[in-house]
């Protein structure tokens, strides 16, 4: 005789009540629970004899409502300080909103998530000075007389047909190939030329960035 099918119908599980067997999920069984606070779930037997499920999901919440409410006022986090819980919200949430003062002197309302969570540590000016100080350091660094350096030095692009940075390969409507060289600073290209071969057009773009980059190089580092 085959082992008995347990039913759990009537047991408590956290919160919760088994009301019934419903319709298995393949071959795992489910139950139909009623929780304390009103609502019904359905529930697999595995989730609830191990204990991983407790509610309908009120707990988390009340948990995840209890972590937010906590009492920032007076706390820092970055260039914020609390000042008050806020009455406002920016946008429509169920989180805490908090009223900030910034080391800059503006005031800013802040999801108190964020604050935890380090998202928000200003009321926007840690983000512009950043910029800003980024854009120093590339005028300081990769710039030089307006050209950004790393452009000249960049690599070889993956449609090149010649494997030679600024040498293109062209068919004639006779049929001949050639070479032309071309080199582009500051916006402009300029022509260096057609040429026979590869190596004929590669010694006329090797002239071209001595003459229109090599200033710039040698400079970048000069300003």
């Amino acid at each position: 005789m085959g082992k008995p099918r347990m039913d759990l119908t009537g047991q408590h599980y956290g919160r919760l009540t088994v009301v019934k067997e419903v319709e298995p999920n393949g071959y795992t069984r489910r139950w139909l629970c009623q929780c304390d606070c009103g609502n019904e779930k359905i529930v697999t037997m595995y989730n609830l004899r191990t204990g991983h499920t407790v509610s309908c999901g009120c707990v988390q919440k009340e948990r995840a409502s209890q972590k937010n409410t906590d009492d920032l006022t007076g706390s820092v986090f970055g260039r914020l300080k609390v000042l008050r819980r806020s009455d406002t919200k920016p946008y429509k949430s169920r989180h805490v909103f908090w009223e900030c003062m910034c080391d800059c002197g503006n005031t800013t309302i802040v999801d108190g998530v964020h604050l935890k969570d380090g998202t928000t540590q200003s009321c926007g000016c840690l983000r512009s000075d950043k910029g800003v100080e980024l854009q120093e350091y590339n005028n300081a660094n990769l710039y030089s007389d307006g050209v950004f350096t790393p452009v000249l030095k960049s690599k070889l692009r993956t449609d090149n047909s010649t494997g030679v940075k600024g040498v293109s390969r062209k068919r004639k409507k006779d049929g001949t190939i050639v070479y032309r060289a071309n080199i582009r600073v500051k916006s402009k290209s300029y022509y260096l030329g057609e040429y026979a071969t590869v190596e004929e057009a590669t010694a006329a773009r090797k002239r071209g960035e001595e003459e229109y980059h090599k200033p710039y190089l040698e400079g970048e580092h000069d300003e």
